[in-house]
């Protein structure tokens, strides 16, 4: 894989945005977490909660297409259930609410690869995202085909709520207060993504 992508290209993140309620749950429960041992918690503003579906690296050039596309799969989608099933702890050191991976989820991720992965940068040799880590050969096997590393079998529905520094991660999970994750899908947006995938910037909005 190469490295050091150019700067003319940007990560692009299609994610389900959940309605309100949920999203300041989530928050508040990834602020509880917050401690010395944590990278970062949500805060609501600049890191909120959303559920990414599919996320690629595109040429500026090409991300009208990627929008545009995203837009076109989107119209022959309807509202969905998003069940909250847990919570886990990646390798990477991410504590992730976990969602059902239901055919619903599936169907949504496959059309965006299939319409929006051909704009891609670099199709078959990505480049390897900070974000990439670690890196198993499935995962590189997902990135060139698709440019997503939890692309296909590998993808699990979650809201991220936080990332701890290495050497802190805690053996067992904290005391999670009582909350109801779960909702009806109605949100999805496209965001630009800095190097480490989280999103900062809205291109376009789609209420389904």
């Amino acid at each position: 894989m190469k490295k050091s992508p150019p700067e003319n290209s940007t990560i692009i993140n299609v994610c389900i945005i959940p309605p309100e309620k949920v999203g300041m749950q989530c928050v508040a429960i990834s602020q509880a977490l917050e401690s010395e041992g944590t990278m970062f918690v949500l805060d609501g503003k600049t890191k909120f909660a959303h559920m990414t579906v599919y996320m690629a690296r595109f040429t500026n050039e090409k991300i009208p297409d990627a929008v545009e596309t995203a837009g076109q799969v989107l119209k022959g989608f309807e509202r969905f259930a998003c069940d909250h099933t847990g919570y886990f702890m990646t390798e990477g050191r991410y504590l992730e609410a976990s969602y059902r991976k239901s055919p619903a989820f599936m169907a949504l991720q496959e059309a965006l690869i299939a319409k929006a992965s051909p704009y891609r940068l670099n199709p078959g040799n990505p480049f390897e995202e900070a974000y990439f880590t670690p890196y198993t050969p499935e995962q590189q096997k997902n990135a060139r085909e698709t440019g997503y590393d939890l692309a296909g079998n590998l993808y699990r529905p979650h809201v991220t709520l936080a990332r701890y520094k290495e050497g802190h991660v805690p053996e067992e999970f904290p005391a999670f207060p009582a909350a109801e994750l779960s909702f009806t899908l109605a949100k999805i947006c496209v965001y630009k993504a800095d190097n480490n995938g989280a999103v900062y910037e809205k291109l376009k909005e789609f209420l389904i």
